[in-house]
């Protein structure tokens, strides 16, 4: 079979171009429908809960959750067609990619843009693809395909998983980091006593209590909305750390607008995402310290 001939330059350009309107054109949809759906501010949420990789530098950054969660409401686990054939699978002929945005880095000052074989815009990738000394920059954001294992086929594959924790476990993380981090009993300032409730209802009351404190109200200033974003904020850490969660809900921002090229709803879902998997990780670190303190000792 004859090789499909290479694009020029220019038809690159135009490629890409075209690409980028796709994508933006899909962020534009998701952002109005993150202030007019409550379902869809809840797959979003969800979606980013379920790409938080066991790997911090490879999670899916908040806003290419929102991007997927708008093109692949099952997404599960999203990879470069480069990265699946690394693993034996491959997509599915006919399959149609997510887009999603992948940072343009520079090698240094002055040389000519190179694209990382990254799958992910925004994500904190180390920068082990340059040479030794020779640090990259991001230097803009394309539209780049991925593909859900959904769209895939080949070896049998497992995704990297944490193991999982006890809620007792939790509980216990959380109630220590509290003292810990905001020097207050959260019993006392609670008024609840944590060792009679059930130990899901104890973790969900407990990852509400931090993301209260974690998020500020002087960020989510609009009424309604500081509430709206610790909920969902401790909706993705009860989904990342394997609770069933309590709901999360939509901040009141529909019809704001403001000057700048995003809506506030993109800030309001990069706190509520950022949290939720700030306040998961706490919570598995404490516990790998203890376990490994037990093994020691």
């Amino acid at each position: 079979m004859a090789r499909k001939p290479k694009m020029t330059d220019e038809e690159r350009r135009a490629y890409s171009a075209k690409m980028r309107g796709e994508l933006e054109a899909v962020m534009d949809r998701a952002y109005g429908a993150m202030v007019a759906s409550e379902e869809f501010w809840a797959r979003v949420m969800s979606t980013a809960a379920t790409l938080t990789d066991v790997d911090p530098d490879r999670d899916r950054s908040p806003v290419n959750c929102i991007a997927i969660a708008a093109q692949c409401a099952h997404a599960t686990r999203v990879l470069s067609s480069g990265d699946w054939r690394k693993v034996g699978r491959f997509p599915v002929k006919g399959s149609t990619s997510i887009r999603v945005w992948t940072p343009i880095k520079r090698r240094s000052e002055g040389a000519q843009d190179a694209t990382v074989a990254a799958t992910d815009g925004g994500q904190r990738e180390a920068v082990g693809d340059a040479p030794e000394g020779e640090a990259r920059r991001v230097s803009g954001y394309r539209a780049g395909p991925v593909f859900d294992i959904s769209q895939t086929d080949g070896d049998a594959y497992e995704p990297p998983a944490a193991a999982p924790l006890a809620a007792e476990v939790i509980r216990d993380a959380l109630v220590g980091q509290y003292r810990d981090r905001y020097h207050e009993d959260p019993e006392q300032a609670g008024g609840f006593d944590f060792t009679r409730e059930a130990p899901d209802n104890a973790v969900r009351i407990l990852l509400y209590g931090h993301a209260w404190r974690r998020i500020t109200e002087a960020d989510a200033p609009l009424p309604g909305q500081h509430a709206a974003e610790v909920a969902s904020a401790a909706h993705v850490a009860a989904l990342i750390l394997g609770i069933t969660p309590g709901p999360a809900v939509m901040p009141p921002l529909a019809g704001i607008i403001t000057e700048g090229k995003k809506p506030p709803v993109h800030a309001s879902a990069v706190r509520a995402i950022e949290t939720g998997r700030a306040i998961a990780r706490a919570v598995t670190a404490a516990t790998e310290r203890r376990r490994e303190l037990a093994q020691a000792g």
